[in-house]
C-alpha cells in the first residue's frame, strides 16, 4: 500500500510519497516556504533529510520555487528530458523579479532521463510508474503515474474542465493519462479526485 503524505502550502499542493530509500517529493512550493515546508515535515515525522527525491510538475515559481534550497540538502532531482531548458527559465524570471528569496537552481545533482529510464528508476526505489510529458498548462509539464492508482498532474486543467478549454494539446494529455489507467488525480492545487471510468 503506497504511503502518499499531501503538503499545502500558499494553496499550492506538495506530495510525499515513501519509497524504499526515504521519500520522494512532488513540487516543492514557493520559494519564500522553506520554513513552513520544515514545520510540516516536522508534523508528518519526517526529516528534511529524508527527502531524497523531487520531483517537478514544471518549472513555474509555485511548483519550482524551493528545488535549490532542496538540493543544497542532498535531494536529487528527478528530471524529465523535456524539462532541461526551462530550469534556466525560471531562474532568469528570478533574476528580473528579485522579488522572492529564491536560490538559482544549479545543474549539478540531478538526473535528467526518458520516459523509459524512469520507469527503471522508480523501479529501483520501490515504486512501479513512469514520469510522462503532459504538455497543456505549460509545454515543460510532466506528471508522474503510478501504476493501478494515481497521477500527479501539477497544474494540467481538471479532466472536467476539458471541454471548457477546447485544447487538443489537454485532450491528448489526458487520453494518454486514461491509457495508463489510474484512478486518483492528485492535482497541483484543490483536492485529489477521481478519474471517471470510461
Amino acid at each position: 500500500m503506497l504511503n502518499i503524505i499531501t503538503l499545502v502550502h500558499k494553496v499550492t499542493n506538495s506530495y510525499l510519497i515513501e519509497t524504499d530509500n526515504g521519500w520522494l517529493m512532488v513540487d516543492s512550493g514557493w520559494p519564500d516556504t522553506f520554513g513552513q515546508l520544515l514545520q510540516m515535515l516536522n508534523q508528518n515525522n519526517i526529516s528534511i533529510n529524508e527527502v531524497n527525491y523531487l520531483v517537478v510538475t514544471h518549472f513555474h515559481p509555485d511548483h519550482a520555487g524551493l528545488v535549490q534550497n532542496l538540493k543544497d540538502l542532498g535531494t536529487t532531482l528527478i528530471l524529465h528530458q523535456y524539462q532541461v531548458p526551462y530550469i534556466n527559465k525560471l531562474n532568469l524570471l528570478f533574476k528580473k523579479n528579485p522579488k522572492a528569496n529564491f536560490k538559482d537552481i544549479t545543474l549539478n545533482n540531478h538526473n535528467v532521463m526518458t520516459e523509459s529510464e524512469s520507469r527503471e528508476f522508480l523501479h529501483s526505489i520501490g515504486i512501479e510508474g513512469e514520469i510522462i510529458s503532459t504538455p497543456g498548462h505549460s509545454d515543460d509539464s510532466i506528471s508522474l503515474i503510478l501504476d493501478h492508482c494515481c497521477a500527479f498532474v501539477g497544474d494540467l486543467p481538471a479532466y472536467a474542465d476539458i471541454e471548457a478549454y477546447n485544447d487538443i494539446v489537454i485532450e491528448d494529455s489526458w487520453d494518454v493519462i486514461k491509457k495508463l489507467q489510474v484512478k486518483t488525480i492528485y492535482p497541483g492545487h484543490g483536492d485529489p479526485y477521481e478519474l471517471p471510468v470510461s
